[in-house]
This record gives C-alpha cells, sequence and structure tokens, in this order.
C-alpha cells in the first residue's frame, strides 16, 4: 500500500504521461457523498491511480521535481475538503431532505451579529415577518401563515417555531433574543407527521448550543454603536463530571434609542432594550441516555409601536365626501391639524411603551437502546405582554390609552419513538399535547377632547347631547374588557421512509388532530368620577357610553372543537450520491379559533361577525432538486410548488357605525405557486457565499370582505384574484463572507474579513382589502461587517453597518378607524443608517 505523498507523486507522473490520474482523481471527487466523506473518496481515488502507475515507472531523475508538484496538489486538496467544511454539517444534512428548506448556520448568524428571528428574516426571503408590535405580528412562509398582524390570541399560527424543539405558539414568543443560537432552519410547506404543532405553510427551528461535556469555555462581548447602541453577552460552559453532567450559563443584553420623531416630545421612538439569560444542564448518566434541562428568561420594552400619519384623505375615490368620522372631519371639530409626514415624525401626547416577559422551563430526554430512539419533550412556558398606547394615534386628547394586557401560560408534552426495519424502513410515531390559556385585559380610556373629537354637538356630529354634556360624560370614561381562550390539543402521527430501490425512497406520513377552545368575553364601563347628571341626564350619559362598549349585556361564550388528518407522499430519487429530485404531496392544517373581541350582540345577531372561526386546511404539490457539488463546495437546491388553501384564516374589515372594525375571518380558497433557489458556495477556504431567491404568486380565489375606504359600494367586495396581503411577489437575499491572514498580534495568527448581506423584496399591500393606499413600494437594503480576529477564535473585534445606504423606507401601512381617523393611513418605518463595533473573547 502506497502512501498519500507517494500516490500524489505517482499521479502526478500520469499527468505528465497524459493526464489519466487527473481524470481518475475527477471521477473520484465528483462522486464524495458529505464533506466528512471527502477525505476518505480521495484516498479511494489515490489507491486506484496507484494501480495504474505502477505498470509505468518513472526514472529517478524526475522524482525532485514530481515530489515539489506532489507537495503542492497536497494543499490543494487538504484546502477542499476544508472549504467544503465552511458549509456547517447540518446545511450538508439537508439536502438529502427532499422538502424545501434554508439555514443559517452559526457563523453566518455571528458574521451578521444575528440574536433573533426578526434579524434573521434579511437572509431568509421566503419567510415574511410582518411586526405591528410583538403581540400583532404574522409570520408567513410562501404567504401563507397568518393573512394580517391582528392579534390571534385563540389561533395558532401556520408556521410553526421551535426553540430547541419546544413549540412556541405565540408569535411574540418567537422574536425574543437567544443567548448561544447556533443555527435557524427553516422547512417550507405543510408539515407535522415527524413531530410537532401540524402547519399549513412550514416550520422555523431555532437552536442553542448546548452545554459541553469534555471542555470549559468562557465566553463574551461587548459593542457600542450610534442610536446609543449597545450590547453585551456573556456566557460559560464547564463539564461537572467530565463526559457525563456539564452546564451552561449565558446572557445577552441590548438596547438603542428610537428614529421616529415625537412633536410632543418624549424622546424619539423606536427604540428598545432587551435581556435574555439561560440556563442549562445536560447529563450522560448512560451511553444510552441524555437529558437536557433548560430554563430561560427574557424580558424586552420597546418605546415603540407608534406608525406616523402619512396620508389623510378628505374624498372617495370618486369624488365624494368621506363618510363619518374621517380624520379631516375629527380635525376640523376640534381645531386640531394633525402632522402628515412620511412616517419619520408622528405626533403622540399619549405614552406609546410595550414590554414583554417570556419564561420557560423544558426538559428533554433521549433514551437510544439498540436500534430505536425514544424520546420525550416537556416544557411549561409563561408569557405577559403589556403595553400602553395612545388610542387615537394622534396629538390630541381623545382616546389616550388603548390597550390589550396578555398573560399566557402554555404547557407541551411530545413523545416520539423512532426506529427501522432492516434496511426497508425507517420510521418514527409520536403523539403531540398542548394545554393553553390566555387572559386577555383591555382597557380603552377616554379624556377631555373626546367628546369633540367624536362629534358631539358639533355640525354633521351628533346632536343626542351638547360638547358639554356629552364631555361630562366622557371626560376620564373607560371601557374594559376580559376574554380568555382556552385550548386542550392532541395529536397523534407516524411517519415512514421507504427504501425501496437503492435509488429510491418513498415517504408516507399521517397525523390525526383534535382541537376544543372554550372561550369567553365580557366587558363593562367605568363611569367618569366627575360625571354629573345635572349636566349631564343619566339616559343621555347612558346612550354615550354605551357607544363606546357595553356594560354586560355584550357578554358571551364561546366553543369550537374539531379533528382533522393530515399528512405527506413523498418520492424521493437519488440521481447519484450527490444529487436527488423528488415529487412531495402534503396536506397541512389550522384547527378553528375563537374571535373574542368587542362587538356588540347585535352585531353578532345580524352576522357581521362570529365568535368562532372555521378550521383551515390546504394541499400542497412541490417538486425539486438538490445537489451537492464540487467536492460539496457547493450546494444548490430549487422547487416549484402550488397550494391550494381552503378556508384561509385572515384578517378582515367591516364597516359598522361609521368605524372600520376588524375581525378574523376566513377566506374560502386561496392560491399559492411559485419558485425558489438556494446556493451555499465555498469556491475557496476563505470565502463563503449564500445567494436565496423566490417567486411568489399568492392569490385570493374566492373571498370578499369589507370594500377599502376610498371605494363606496353597498355590498360585499369581492377579492377574487387579488393579492394576499404582507406577500412580496420576489424576494431576494444574499450574503458572502471573506476572510485572509494579516499577520501576527497578540503571539497569535490574526485574520481579516469582511463581509455583507443584501435582501430585496419587491412591493406588496399590508391592507387587508387591498386597498389602493395600502400598497408598500419595493426597496432593498445592505449590511456590511468588517473586522479582525484570532485565527483560533480567541478574540474578535468587528464593526458593521446596517442598512448602508440608508434606505428610509415604509415596511408597513396601517389603515385608520374610528378615532385614529377613516380614510387615515398610518406608516411603520424602517431604522435608517446603524453603525457600531463588538468585542468578543472566547477562553
Amino acid at each position: 500500500m502506497l502512501s498519500s505523498g507517494k500516490t500524489l507523486l505517482i499521479a502526478f507522473a500520469l499527468v505528465a504521461e497524459g493526464g489519466m490520474a487527473e481524470q481518475v482523481l475527477a471521477q473520484g471527487a465528483g462522486n464524495v457523498t458529505s464533506s466528512h466523506g471527502a477525505h476518505h473518496h480521495a484516498q479511494r481515488s489515490q489507491a486506484r491511480s496507484a494501480g495504474h502507475v505502477q505498470a509505468k515507472p518513472r526514472s529517478a531523475p524526475d522524482s525532485k521535481p514530481l515530489q515539489a508538484k506532489a507537495e503542492e496538489i497536497s494543499v490543494s486538496v487538504a484546502a477542499t475538503s476544508r472549504a467544503a467544511h465552511n458549509i456547517d454539517r447540518e446545511t450538508h444534512e439537508l439536502q438529502k431532505v427532499p422538502q424545501a428548506s434554508t439555514r443559517i448556520d452559526a457563523k453566518e448568524l455571528r458574521a451578521e451579529h444575528i440574536t433573533a428571528l426578526p434579524q434573521a428574516t434579511r437572509l431568509l426571503p421566503t419567510v415574511q415577518l410582518n411586526i405591528s408590535n410583538p403581540r400583532n405580528t404574522a409570520i408567513n412562509i410562501r404567504g401563507l401563515g397568518a393573512a394580517g398582524t391582528a392579534a390571534t390570541d385563540g389561533i395558532e399560527g401556520g408556521v410553526a417555531v421551535y426553540v430547541d424543539d419546544v413549540y412556541r405558539s405565540r408569535p411574540g414568543t418567537a422574536l425574543t433574543d437567544l443567548p448561544d443560537m447556533n443555527g435557524i432552519t427553516v422547512l417550507r410547506g405543510p408539515s407535522g407527521t415527524e413531530g410537532g404543532m401540524v402547519t399549513t405553510a412550514g416550520a422555523i427551528s431555532l437552536t442553542t448550543a448546548a452545554p459541553d461535556l469534555h471542555t470549559r469555555h468562557v465566553y463574551g462581548e461587548a459593542g457600542v454603536g450610534n442610536f446609543n447602541y449597545n450590547r453585551w453577552n456573556l456566557g460559560v460552559t464547564t463539564p461537572i463530571i467530565k463526559d457525563k453532567l456539564a452546564i451552561r450559563l449565558s446572557g445577552l443584553g441590548y438596547g438603542y434609542d428610537g428614529w421616529v420623531k415625537n412633536l410632543d416630545g418624549g424622546g424619539d421612538t423606536g427604540g428598545q432594550t432587551s435581556r435574555a439569560f439561560r440556563a442549562q444542564v445536560l447529563a450522560h448518566p448512560t451511553d444510552e441516555i441524555s437529558v437536557r434541562i433548560i430554563g430561560d428568561y427574557s424580558h424586552l420594552r420597546e418605546n415603540c409601536c407608534n406608525p406616523g400619519l402619512v396620508k389623510g384623505s378628505t374624498t372617495r375615490s370618486d369624488g365624494q365626501a368621506w363618510f363619518a368620522g374621517s380624520l379631516a372631519q375629527r380635525s376640523g371639530w376640534t381645531g386640531y391639524t394633525p402632522y402628515v409626514g412620511n412616517g419619520y415624525t408622528v405626533d403622540r401626547n399619549s405614552t406609546a411603551t410595550a414590554e414583554q416577559e417570556d419564561i420557560g422551563l423544558s426538559g428533554h430526554i433521549d433514551w437510544h437502546h439498540n436500534n430505536f430512539t425514544l424520546s420525550s419533550i416537556t416544557a411549561y412556558r409563561w408569557w405577559n405582554w403589556w403595553p400602553s398606547n395612545d388610542g387615537d394615534l394622534n396629538g390630541i386628547n381623545a382616546v389616550t390609552q388603548g390597550n390589550a394586557k396578555v398573560n399566557q401560560n402554555q404547557f407541551t408534552q411530545e413523545f416520539r419513538f423512532s426506529s427501522s426495519l432492516g434496511k426497508l424502513l425507517d420510521y418514527r410515531v409520536g403523539a403531540f399535547y398542548m394545554w393553553q390559556e390566555n387572559r386577555v385585559y383591555s382597557d380603552q380610556a377616554y379624556g377631555d377632547q373626546m367628546a369633540q373629537w367624536a362629534g358631539y354637538g358639533m355640525p354633521g356630529g351628533s346632536s343626542i347631547a351638547t360638547t358639554a354634556q356629552a364631555n361630562n360624560a366622557l371626560n376620564g370614561y373607560n371601557v374594559r374588557s376580559y376574554d380568555q381562550p382556552t385550548t386542550n390539543y392532541y395529536a397523534a402521527y407516524a411517519n415512514g421512509t421507504w427504501h425501496v430501490h437503492p435509488k429510491i425512497d418513498i415517504v408516507t406520513g399521517v397525523r390525526y388532530n383534535y382541537a376544543a377552545k372554550t372561550g369567553s368575553f365580557a366587558q363593562w364601563q367605568i363611569r367618569p368620577s366627575s360625571y354629573s347628571s345635572a349636566v349631564t341626564p343619566l339616559s343621555v350619559a347612558q346612550t354615550i357610553w354605551n357607544t363606546y362598549g357595553s356594560n354586560g349585556t355584550a357578554d358571551y361564550g364561546a366553543h369550537v372543537d374539531n379533528g382533522f388528518v393530515t399528512g405527506q407522499f413523498v418520492v424521493n430519487y437519488k440521481l447519484t450520491d450527490n444529487v436527488i429530485v423528488y415529487a412531495r404531496y402534503a396536506r397541512g392544517g389550522k384547527s378553528g379559533g375563537l374571535n373574542l373581541t368587542s362587538f356588540n350582540a347585535s352585531q353578532r345577531t345580524a352576522g357581521a361577525v362570529t365568535p368562532n372561526v372555521g378550521k383551515e386546511t390546504d394541499d400542497a404539490f412541490e417538486v425539486g432538486s438538490k445537489a451537492s457539488l464540487l467536492d460539496n463546495r457547493l450546494l444548490v437546491s430549487g422547487a416549484l410548488y402550488q397550494t391550494n388553501d381552503h378556508n384561509y384564516q385572515v384578517t378582515a374589515t367591516h364597516e359598522y357605525q361609521g368605524a372600520l372594525v376588524s375581525y378574523l375571518s376566513s377566506a374560502p380558497k386561496v392560491r399559492v405557486r411559485g419558485a425558489e433557489a438556494d446556493i451555499h458556495y465555498s469556491p475557496i477556504v476563505n470565502l463563503i457565499t449564500s445567494l436565496s431567491a423566490s417567486y411568489n404568486d399568492a392569490q385570493f380565489l374566492e373571498y370578499s370582505t369589507g370594500a377599502p375606504p376610498e371605494v363606496i359600494t353597498t355590498g360585499a367586495w369581492s377579492m377574487n384574484h387579488t393579492q394576499v396581503p404582507f406577500v412580496p411577489r420576489w424576494a431576494l437575499s444574499a450574503a458572502v463572507q471573506y476572510s485572509h491572514s494579516v499577520g501576527h498580534a497578540f503571539r497569535s495568527s490574526v485574520d481579516g474579513y469582511v463581509g455583507g448581506s443584501y435582501n430585496y423584496n419587491t412591493r406588496m399591500n399590508t391592507s387587508a382589502n387591498n386597498s389602493s393606499y395600502g400598497w408598500v413600494q419595493a426597496y432593498g437594503t445592505l449590511n456590511l461587517n468588517f473586522g479582525f480576529r484570532d485565527h483560533s477564535g480567541r478574540w474578535d473585534f468587528q464593526g458593521f453597518i446596517n442598512n448602508a445606504t440608508d434606505e428610509r423606507r415604509i415596511s408597513q401601512l396601517s389603515q385608520g378607524g374610528g378615532m385614529s381617523g377613516n380614510g387615515a393611513w398610518y406608516a411603520y418605518v424602517t431604522q435608517p443608517r446603524s453603525f457600531g463595533f463588538i468585542a468578543r473573547a472566547n477562553y
């Protein structure tokens, strides 16, 4: 048996004789199945080359120059293997999964200083994250998941988000920062037969680093930047009993000031402060059992969620006067002049803040025995949300507060059993349970300008009371409500991969889902302490009070339960060891839910709204291919898909008593179709690139709702063959990182690096009814990073520039209604250019 050096020497001899060894090496390299196996494949190729060499030995005088060339080629082979390792193992493994997917690994997360899902979406073009505030957030994949940012306390999203295998149901809990986050994986298309929660659109999995059973690490970082940006991170992981027991403790914090000016003072809005802590224990008491326990706490405070007024229309599209309650009319009644700008300036005279706590405790136990694995994932979570909002969205003392405080408790339990039947079948069966309770406390408070703002005693307004009488009844008046949706969800599933042929796998899966949801809604009035019946007769005051809320007369209870079957069928064909093509059919679903909101009895009796929202199902078809090329340095995947969604759960609008109200409803038919591509390429050891692109045509095929405010119509407004809101037609993201040795410092080899990312979305409509005023125009964002680091990873000094071209754009438009002014449009805007520096150390 010849050594590797001699083999390469002989291979070069054949190159000199006509290139035969080069051809053999190329054939061997083309069959590499994974980065881990690249070295073994090279050895096999070299052995085959050696067999040819023995027939034509070289003479001694040629050996020295050939030896030099052999050393050169040895370096080249090692560099190729190391370049493949720039792409992490999980990303390589995804190339074997017959389902469209994207992954951001730990290196990319660190380069882009990403610690939470909202920051990561700039690298995930198929994921749409639309945030009014953490509670009012929509997470979509391929345009499905949640159509609108209305709160959905009684309904799960169509995109399941997991953190270390624990399901996070409320969108706010999916937005928290994660210390030690080391990967984000997105699976697109309905899922659920392999565990967790059933979905209609896909799943997002965030993972964090586990405790190290072998080595102690102490690490930390600190950062500063403009907008008073500050950042810190501290952590330690250490074995307690080597190879048996270890712990990891970590904390992360950052904050920055806002960038939206408030004309009423109180500082700029848009800033936030975040703190997150995690404590983990990892135990391997035996070679077969592993136990991981995680406790986490995070707190987020935002001076936020203040959209700026960008349009206040006075007439409809046909030139007719706007209906009652327009912003222009209300302003005329009070003499107040609203500030209309580009979204970067607001006029708010009430505090606008939001805080949330996210707390959890989970345990993951795996028992690996013979040819099976039995797993248990148990978690209990708390989520507390308390906002403070200016209810009229203007500098008027009309609705001084409009808040909905939420306390959520959630328990989940999952059991999984995985095994195989020889070489024929790999399978998993399991069961999943979730209990969840949301307690929602709402409060509307009215001030001393409410009477004028609402038009009492004003021309064109209400004549049931004079302005003075209405002010006596409304100044200090509160409407409070309480609702409590409770969910019990059960599921059992089975999934198997049948190896029917060395080149063909068939994946089958089935899941039964059952959900029972109960809830109630109660509302009551709190009269102003200053109210005087001598000024306003009680009967008149009661009529005014009832206009803005009931006093027990509209309370109701609701219940919905349903069971449904979901599943998948996949044919996966291996063209080569490195290339697969597949066809996938999947049926997904979401259970029905409860629409617990402040609609009065007449609205429910008239059928304007219903407390119950029906279940949603979809049928998804996908064909795709994945390839690992160039010694695993180039990973390419692409897919074509179409999803037909039935009873898509959407945010609907309805005009009632001159006000625009939003509620949850269903669109009978939605169709989504498109194409996607993902590329990871590491041409050389110190360069890695990625590119993701998607085209998504999401349309309502059958759906009617309330008309846009600029349109006059007496009937339902058809949305047939119009674009689903919050979905750009085209989306793109690209990233690159390059490093190079620059010398030595502090007795260390030092690398310099530079990189960045760019993301771009075409225009999209962010109104519930595709109003002509609701279009957000296309824009792209460039982010840059650069720095120096120790080659062995002990220290790192990084600079970054986010939004390097200073794009100041509208990211979302929100339609005004009621006391914020019918016909008004408010905009959320992007953060201007920000920059900073981060220093890291790891020992």
